[in-house]
């Protein structure tokens, strides 16, 4: 299959021991990263921006259609992911700062790890879960003072809250 795409057999490199935020990007997802290095960050370039404006370019337009391929399906448009990707900004200036000052530390890697796994995933999937059933059980409106006692009968808690 990925033969008929043009895409490299190579999906991923080792980037469960990437010292910068910006190295996991690169290594992850080896085909999305050529596509978006050659369909928007060449151009980017080529069309006069600098390469951290390029950066920039690529991670708004990446921080887009993540929030739309999360939003259409939950049928809700919220900000989670697209300000999740754009968070990434300045954590890879932090870990690439980092990296010059403490070559070849695990610092980077850390906070990769803990933005990631411990808080970066789980944060997106409890906020779109959340908003996902106050929409479904709610409505899509925002809580009125008058609406909270029927908000609390429905979910059953205790009315002293």
């Amino acid at each position: 299959m990925c033969f008929f795409f043009g895409i490299n057999e190579v999906f991923y490199r080792d980037w469960w021991n990437a010292s910068e935020v910006s190295a996991y990007w690169r290594l992850w997802n080896m085909p999305v990263h050529y596509w978006l290095v050659r369909h928007v960050y060449f151009p980017s370039v080529r069309a006069g921006l600098s390469k951290k404006t390029a950066t920039f370019v690529v991670f708004l337009f990446s921080a887009i259609l993540h929030e739309v391929l999360i939003s259409v399906p939950c049928h809700m448009i919220r900000v989670h992911s697209f300000l999740a990707m754009m968070g990434q900004l300045p954590l890879i200036f932090l870990t690439k700062m980092i990296d010059r000052k403490y070559p070849g530390s695990s610092i980077g890697n850390v906070i990769f790890w803990i933005s990631f796994c411990f808080v970066g995933q789980p944060m997106a999937m409890l906020l779109y879960t959340i908003d996902y059933w106050e929409r479904r059980h709610v409505g899509d409106v925002a809580l009125e003072p008058e609406m909270i006692p029927k908000v609390v009968r429905l979910v059953g808690a205790s009315s002293e809250l």
